[in-house]
This record gives C-alpha cells, sequence and structure tokens, in this order.
C-alpha cells in the first residue's frame, strides 16, 4: 500500500483524499488539489448558447429520424414521470437502430442521494439523474463515474437562473474529468419552465439550450440526445475503450490503443498497439489546457525498445513556441539527464471536424512517458525533501545552462519524488562527462573523494568512492507544457505569467519586476559560504563566479532604466522556496500531537503579492508567525530564514548588469550552498529523519487546499 500522504485532508463536501490502495504507482495523482473545487466562471465555462433547436440538432450530428411517437409533458414535469418517458425513448432508439445483442440499454436514474464511485479526484459531486448502461448500474442504483454517459440535474426550488447553470455545469466538468475518451460531454438540466440540454466540450467550453415543456421540439431533441448516447460517434476519441468492471470495489481501467511506426523496405506502416489497464491518475481544466494522466496497473508497454507506463493527453492551442515534446527531445538529445521525465511515444490528434470553428487552433498531444512518480507532499522525511530540493535546484540550472530551457511552472504538482529503487531506470543514465550533474547523496555521502581537478577546470572522479554514481537522484521534473526553449522562439508575444499562484515567484505573479525598496532598507544578503565537499568539487567553477563576500549595494548600482522583464530562470528557483515552504508548514510527525496552522501564516502563504512580501519580512527577521511550522521541525526555521533573506534582497533587475548579484544563477548558488549546510550541520539529528503523518496539517479553519492553478493554456 502507498504512503502517499494527500495535499490536503479530505473534505465534507469535496473530499480529495486519494485511495492510495487502489491508484497503484504514481505519476501525478497529487495533482488533485487543483481540480476538487469547482469554480464556475462564465467567461470560461460559457460560450455562445445555442440560437435555437436547428442549431443544437446540427450540432449533435444524428441522422434525420423519421415519424416519432409524440411524448407529451406538461408544463411543470414530475421528476419520475420524466424518467419514466425518458426510459421509454432509450428502449424505442435501442429497438430501433441498435438492436445487436452486443448494445446495452441506456437507463436512466434519480441519484440525487448518491454518490458515484471512483472519480480520478475523488470528488463527492452527485448528479440527480445519471444516465449509463443498464448493467453498469450496481444493486444501489449507483456506478462508476467513467460509466456515465449523461449527467443532469432537477432545479431545486427557489433557485436562480444563474445558479441552475453553475450546478448544470458543474456536473458536465466533472463528467469530462472522469471521461478522458469524450470531446463532448452531455448534461441536461430540468426546472419547473424548461429543460436545458447542454454540451460540455473539452478544451473549450460549455453551451446550452433552454427550451420550454410544452415545445413540439422537446421530443425531438431528447431523442437526438439519447441517440448520442447510445453512438457517441465524434463526441468521442474512439482510441479509447473502457474495460469491463472488474469488482464493485475498484473504478474501471481504460485500454488506450496508439498508432506505432515502423519500416520495412523503405515504407513506413503504422500498426495499433493496444496498452491495456490504465487507470486514471490525474485531470484538470476540462475548459482549458484539458489534461488527462493515466497510467498502467501493469508492467508497461514496450515501444520503440523503452517501456511505456504513462500516457498523458492535453488539449492545447497550436503554439508559436516548442510543444512539450519538442521540448523533451531537446533536453535528452544526446544523452538521458537524471531527474527529467522522459517521453517515449508522442503523437498530435486533430480535433473532430465537426466541432466547427471551436476545433480551430488547437490539437491534443498524446505523450507516452517511462518515469512514475510519487507526489512531492507524500516524500517522508525534512532530510529526503531537502534533497529533493537541492536536485531540483541542480536540474533547473543544467536546463538553463546547457539546454537553454526555462521549465516556468515549479509547482507541488509538477516536482515528483522518485527514489531510484523505485525508478526502474537503465543503470547508465549519465549526460555526457562535461554535462555531469552532481546531486546531493554524491555531497554527503562519508566516502566522498573529490578526486583531481583537470586542467580544463572539470572533475575526473573515481566512481567506486561514490556511494551512487553523480547523477542518481530522488527528483523527477514533469510536465513541461509552459517550458520555453529560449533560442527557438518564433515571432510572436508570449504570455509571461504561468503558473501556479502559491509557488509562483513574486515577479511573474505581478509581470514584472518587484518594486525598489525603500532606500533606508535596500540590502544585499551576501552569497554564503559552500561546505567544504562542495567547495572542492566547485573550487575552478562556482566558486571563483560566486565567491563568498559582502555585496555592497551603492546608488550607482541601481538601474532604474533596465531592459524590459522577462521570466528568468531566478524565478523558477524561487518557486522551489515556496514548494519547500509549503511543504515545510502542512508536515506534522507520523502519530505525532497535531498542531493547526496559524490562520494568518496560511492566507499569507496562499495570498497574493503582498501577502506573500508579508511573509517573506516574517521570515527575513527571524519573526514568522507562532507556530508556522510543527514544534517538531522547528529547526528548519533557521534554513528558511536564510533562504528568506535571499530572495528578500533588491530585485536584480534593477541592478546594473556588471554586479555579481545580477545573475540568474545567484539564487541556485545560494540556495544549493545553504541547503548543503543544514543537510550536513543536522545530519544526525533525529528531526530530520522523522517520518511525516500522510495528513498534513490544517490551519485554523481546516482548510489547506491549494488555491487553482492560473497556468495560461
Amino acid at each position: 500500500m502507498s504512503t502517499e500522504r494527500p495535499i490536503t485532508p479530505a473534505r465534507k463536501q469535496f473530499s480529495h483524499q486519494s485511495s492510495s490502495s487502489k491508484k497503484g504507482p504514481f505519476y501525478a495523482g497529487h495533482k488533485l488539489e487543483r481540480v476538487q473545487h469547482y469554480g464556475y466562471q462564465k467567461e470560461t465555462h460559457q460560450k455562445t448558447d445555442f440560437e435555437n433547436a436547428d442549431n443544437l440538432f446540427e450540432f449533435l450530428g444524428t441522422p434525420t429520424f423519421g415519424e416519432l411517437a409524440d411524448v407529451n409533458f406538461s408544463a411543470t414535469v414530475p421528476r419520475l414521470d420524466f424518467l419514466r418517458k425518458a426510459n421509454s425513448m432509450s428502449k424505442s432508439i435501442k429497438e430501433e437502430y441498435f438492436k445487436e445483442p452486443l448494445n446495452r440499454l441506456v437507463v436512466f436514474k434519480d441519484t440525487e442521494s448518491k454518490v458515484p464511485r471512483g472519480h480520478v479526484t475523488d470528488t463527492e459531486c452527485r448528479p440527480d439523474i445519471t444516465a449509463a448502461f443498464e448493467n453498469d448500474f450496481g444493486g444501489d442504483d449507483t456506478t462508476f463515474w467513467p460509466c456515465i454517459r449523461m449527467a443532469g440535474g432537477w432545479a431545486s426550488e427557489g433557485s436562480t437562473s444563474e445558479n441552475q447553470e453553475t450546478k448544470a455545469i458543474s456536473y458536465l466538468h466533472y463528467l469530462l474529468l472522469a471521461r478522458p475518451d469524450l470531446y463532448v460531454a452531455q448534461g441536461m438540466f430540468a426546472s419547473e419552465d424548461n429543460m436545458m440540454f447542454l454540451v460540455g466540450i473539452g478544451g473549450f467550453a460549455a453551451r446550452h439550450l433552454r427550451i420550454g415543456w410544452n415545445d413540439k421540439k422537446l421530443s425531438m431533441l431528447l431523442y437526438a440526445f439519447i441517440y448520442r448516447i447510445y453512438d457517441p460517434c465524434h463526441f468521442a476519441d474512439s482510441s479509447y475503450k473502457l474495460d469491463p468492471i472488474a469488482d464493485e470495489d475498484n473504478p474501471p481501467t481504460w485500454t488506450i490503443t496508439i498508432g506505432v511506426t515502423s519500416q520495412v523496405g523503405g515504407v513506413i506502416t503504422e500498426r495499433p498497439l493496444p496498452c491495456p489497464n490504465f487507470l486514471p491518475l490525474y485531470a484538470s481544466s476540462p475548459f482549458e489546457t484539458r489534461t488527462h494522466v493515466l497510467t498502467t496497473k501493469g508492467e508497461g508497454v514496450d515501444v520503440y525498445g523503452e517501456k511505456l507506463t504513462v500516457l498523458k493527453d492535453q488539449v492545447c492551442r497550436i503554439r508559436t513556441r516548442l510543444d512539450e515534446h519538442e521540448i523533451l527531445e531537446l533536453v535528452h538529445k544526446s544523452k538521458r539527464v537524471p531527474g527529467v521525465v522522459e517521453a517515449v511515444y508522442h503523437k498530435t490528434i486533430e480535433l473532430p471536424s465537426q466541432l466547427g470553428d471551436l476545433g480551430v487552433g488547437r490539437v491534443k498531444h498524446r505523450h507516452g512517458l517511462r518515469q512514475l512518480g510519487r507526489p512531492f507532499a507524500s516524500i517522508p522525511t525534512v532530510k529526503e525533501m531537502l534533497q529533493v530540493a537541492f536536485d531540483l535546484v541542480e536540474v533547473l540550472r543544467f536546463l538553463k545552462a546547457k539546454r537553454n530551457i526555462l521549465h516556468r511552472d515549479i509547482s507541488v504538482g509538477n516536482v515528483m519524488y522518485a527514489p531510484p529503487s523505485e525508478d526502474k531506470q537503465d543503470p547508465d543514465t549519465s549526460t555526457q562527462d562535461y554535462e555531469v550533474l552532481f546531486f546531493s547523496d554524491f555531497f554527503l555521502s562519508d566516502r566522498y573523494v573529490s578526486g583531481t581537478i583537470s586542467q580544463s577546470g572539470g572533475n575526473a572522479l573515481n566512481p567506486e568512492y561514490s556511494p551512487r554514481r553523480p547523477h542518481t537522484t530522488s527528483v523527477l521534473l514533469v510536465d513541461f507544457n509552459h517550458a520555453e526553449h529560449l533560442t527557438s522562439k518564433i515571432d510572436g508575444q508570449r504570455v509571461e505569467r504561468t503558473g501556479t499562484p502559491l509557488f509562483m515567484a513574486r515577479a511573474v505573479e505581478r509581470g514584472g519586476p518587484v518594486d525598489i525598496p525603500n532606500p533606508r532598507i535596500r540590502f544585499l544578503d551576501a552569497i554564503p559560504l559552500a561546505p567544504t565537499k562542495y567547495a572542492t568539487h566547485y573550487r575552478n567553477t562556482r566558486l571563483k563566479k560566486f565567491p563568498a563576500e559582502e555585496l555592497n549595494l551603492s546608488p550607482e548600482a541601481v538601474d532604474s532604466d533596465r531592459p524590459p522583464w522577462r521570466h528568468e530562470l531566478d524565478h523558477d528557483i524561487e518557486s522551489v522556496f515556496w514548494l519547500m515552504l509549503y511543504w515545510a508548514m502542512t508536515a506534522q510527525p507520523k502519530d505525532g500531537t497535531a498542531e493547526q496552522i496559524p490562520r494568518a501564516a496560511w492566507c499569507n502563504l496562499t495570498g497574493e503579492y503582498a501577502d506573500r512580501q508579508s511573509l517573506l519580512r516574517g521570515l527575513t527577521l527571524g519573526e514568522p508567525a507562532e507556530r508556522t511550522f510543527h514544534s517538531a521541525f522547528q529547526p528548519v526555521l533557521d534554513l528558511f530564514q536564510q533562504l528568506a533573506g535571499i530572495l528578500s534582497s533588491i530585485d536584480r533587475h534593477w541592478l546594473h548588469a556588471s554586479e555579481k548579484r545580477n545573475d540568474p544563477e545567484y539564487f541556485a548558488e545560494a540556495f544549493q550552498r545553504l541547503i548543503l549546510q543544514f543537510l550536513l550541520k543536522h545530519d544526525n539529528d533525529s528531526f530530520m529523519t522523522q517520518k511525516i503523518d500522510r495528513n498534513p496539517r490544517e490551519d485554523e479553519k481546516r482548510d489547506t487546499s491549494v488555491p487553482p492553478a492560473s497556468t495560461t493554456n
């Protein structure tokens, strides 16, 4: 059983604590907090309504039906009467168009008081009306979310039109998250005055049409709507097939068929390759950058000589820059780069032409990935968390220096914990000798030997003196959808503000540099001393570039006439700080005494620019809110005080290019020295290896959820 620590505690209404025993290996299960709390935004979730019934008929694209038996609805329709008539119509459609024995009967049920099972987010959302195949319902009239064909609702007495719309679209939101196969999800919402037909178009928005109960076209629309449930056609991706339900306790898996190419006699052919037993781990942003991540419950599928263990489908805009698969190809262009997820398969899938203008400018990318990881929040000890943070900084420095790539979305959802024993990587995953990354284990080992320094400034190492190869790490960086290759940008304005608000660098949140401090309080923290092993290893490189000396800030050092601001490496490093702080504030010892997070501290962490500035000031002065950290882990305050001091210095954007502090790697170097110092200093202290509880600390209002992501799609 996994020892995953969920990011947030279960809520009474919107629970999202994962059933870890059912989900198997983790790729991105930790992202659940980003899709749990449904928030309706009209500009995002709703586009132009259908003008009339004919407009909706055209979108549904059903055949032209002959004469239908007239189904009369009165001005006010009791719920059971509606269900009876809908089921009668469904039976008629099956007998007329889907007579084959393998075709099953679609039935509508009243499910208001029943929670469907097996949603990827573990939501407790309860549609009032559920349509599914008859044998997919259990004895208690519940079914699994992936089996739901249509989710609907019934207006409560006194509800406003706006509230009805919000509730109706929430069903589409969760249905699209549960059904990675659907391009379009169907919904209905009934009120005293009318029936609302809804379609949720993945990656775009929701559209609807209200039609009165006495309207003569109501029966025809309902008939066409049910027909499309039987035959999804362009509403669904035919490469997905839901596997049979094995038992009532575990949600069904999917078989996804991908196309792999081969060349024989100079002829390139494509053959279908089924990928069976894939279980959804994560789904997000159904109306924006719609993303689904699934992983196999087995050993993986052999694709081009590699094991494919993770499939990721994402609807993206056609960009003026490189897409994720192109970025990953550049990362691993010569040899594999440790700490970065690897793609073994990619295909661009055109969206159905029937979506019309909505499909213009967007495509679906399907990525097959090799590695698995566990949630960052599941890192079990302070020591391992700090090692992952050190290694993450090393990876980010390497990507910028050697690949000219910025990740631009460092967050709890994109940094994973993958101990080498679990990663099952090939024994040799090193990069070229001159590009080798040296991770925390390399510097913490008692058997470390620095080797000799070559004339070129490189390091000649004897591997037998190192406990692991120097490239071994437990960090796994994923989701390069917002990454940037700095030398491959095509003409066109980029959107700079990307990331999850809580983990964004302050300048990224503002879309510009942090304000110049008051002249009386301007300061530059000196870059810290390097631990001996680190200093010996990098004495001809990093130590020369960043000597540990006081940096005086003269008035002449500030240059208010600087080039335009842009996202840089130091902003990704600041995101590492917020990631570490989030872990440290929510960690509590296993089987220890519960201590709540002060409301003020939590609000500052999850708040906006000014709130986080206030939190940084408190940490820098060593005066954070009392109980910011659990008493068992109080010693980490010293480290966060020093890291906050580095971040609180004047934004380097305002410094002259000649200033030593004006270097994108300044934060990175300072962070790695401070983290390594702390690891060495407290190596034998019990709090460093104290196991944390799988449930995070709660704040004083029992809410430690992460605000929704605001990455630009």
